[in-house]
């Protein structure tokens, strides 16, 4: 009998999770075709997009992962069986996210102007502000967009992101092809053209998905329920800020500090720079796979959640856990036998490459970490946990990677291990490895709780802690 639940929730797991994931990586492999294609001008501008692109989105995941709150509560709504309410929810999210947009282009823009105060080299400083500056006109439609298909994972539609991302990730090269070498009689605009064509794909991506949502049946039939319902008077906002703010900062501070690492690879030299972001983008890739993993949890859990079946939550949350274990090894292994070749898809700077390799063997290593503590921190999105875990990966990452990071890359004042490039990836394998413990230890404490759904507050739908 469980072997067959454990089967049935690996099937629906990989069944939400598989486009998830093809959307998941169609927005990573935008970041990936920015650098590749700008590679061309030289390895100076992969270090500078990296650099760009680690401060836009170390700064917009906060954002983001409040509206991450959406799915949750929609899966919540359909596993009590009141799927109407998902209407509620996506209204509100739609208020958070212009509100977002104001608060994080605004911040956004202060951030250009204190970019030399991060200790780059000028080219680094002057090409990042430019690509921000454009970038920037796309916050508003990321957010739209996250909000549209965060409703739509939590009813587990998943394929419709997924078909929207691909196609804005071609739009997002061929745009690029165009507009970084100027093609058709276009101008050559460099680092700027590939900002112009990520902001034009995340507008359209952004129209498509609620152009879909506005003319789905079943959405239709859900907004009917809802104009006929008592819930139609209920705002939403409250429950996804309480839920969000928190997942926002673990977002936040999980980015922010491989931003700092980032920024700390700058500090040795822009060829350490350009190998760093090499090896941490191919890393971001496969993560995107845990990602998704990640993002099944949620909404598997989230609707167990929803009905109090505290085994389809603890069953849940085991297969997910498994299959990230399972892929991550494969990914490791992929690692290991391709360090040598990969880096190459990149550029082929003799210096460049031959550091990125190495690296590309720490981001093996912490493969299995890394998928973990995504993993594990999905299920607990998908109960609502989102207060523990936010302090978990500021200790995490914060209190315990970033100082072992600097400690051991520089002499820091001698008692420093001067480790260089090596030293700042082997403490993002200490920091990953200590998250993933906690969460896991997290998840194992909640789920045994008999009066796990005792304690939830109706009004506020977030585990009392």
């Amino acid at each position: 009998m469980l072997s067959t639940l454990y089967r049935d929730k690996t099937k629906e797991a990989l069944t939400v999770a598989t486009p998830i994931i093809a959307g998941q990586l169609g927005q990573v492999l935008m970041g990936f075709f920015d650098t590749v294609q700008i590679g061309g001008l030289g390895h100076e501008y992969i270090a500078a997009s990296g650099f760009a692109n680690g401060i836009y989105w170390m700064t917009v995941l906060l954002g983001m992962g409040v509206l991450f709150s959406v799915s949750p509560l929609v899966s919540e709504s359909f596993g009590e069986g009141q799927g109407h309410r998902s209407i509620g929810v996506l209204r509100s999210s739609l208020v958070v996210s212009g509100v977002l947009t104001i608060i994080f282009m605004v911040l956004i823009w202060a951030l250009t102007l204190y970019i030399p105060m991060l200790g780059h080299s000028e080219t680094d400083n002057v090409l990042a502000t430019k690509f921000l500056r454009i970038v920037n006109f796309s916050t508003g439609f990321l957010f739209l967009y996250t909000a549209g298909k965060q409703f739509l994972d939590g009813m587990e539609r998943t394929r419709i992101g997924m078909y929207v991302t691909i196609g804005g990730l071609l739009m997002n090269i061929v745009l690029n092809w165009i507009l970084i070498y100027g093609r058709f009689g276009m101008p050559q605009l460099g680092i700027e053209g590939a900002a112009i064509a990520t902001t034009t794909s995340r507008a359209a991506m952004a129209i498509a998905i609620m152009f879909f949502i506005w003319r789905d049946r079943q959405v239709l039939d859900l907004r009917r329920q809802y104009a006929a319902s008592v819930d139609k008077a209920k705002s939403f906002i409250g429950p996804i800020l309480r839920i969000g703010i928190p997942a926002g900062l673990q977002f936040f501070w999980e980015v922010a500090a491989f931003n700092a690492g980032q920024i700390m690879s700058g500090w040795i030299s822009t060829t350490a720079e350009a190998a760093h972001m090499i090896a941490i983008g191919l890393a971001s890739i496969t993560f995107m796979v845990a990602t998704g993993l990640s993002a099944a949890g949620t909404i598997m859990v989230g609707f167990s959640f929803g009905a109090k079946d505290r085994e389809g939550m603890r069953v849940s949350g085991n297969t997910v856990l498994l299959l990230t274990v399972a892929f991550e090894i494969v990914f490791a292994v992929g690692f290991f036998a391709g360090h040598g070749l990969l880096p190459h898809l990149y550029t082929d700077h003799v210096e460049v490459v031959a550091i990125a390799s190495t690296m590309i063997i720490y981001a093996a290593f912490f493969q299995l970490s890394d998928g973990l503590q995504a993993a594990a921190a999905g299920i607990l999105r998908g109960m609502q946990d989102v207060t523990y875990p936010s302090i978990i990966a500021f200790v995490s990452y914060w209190l315990v990677m970033i100082p072992a990071c600097y400690l051991l890359a520089f002499p820091a004042h001698g008692y420093g291990l001067d480790l260089g490039l090596a030293g700042i990836w082997i403490g993002f394998i200490i920091g990953l490895t200590v998250a993933a413990i906690m969460q896991l230890i997290r998840f194992r404490w909640l789920i045994r709780r008999g009066d796990l759904f005792d304690n939830i507050d109706p009004n506020k739908k977030v585990v009392a802690h």
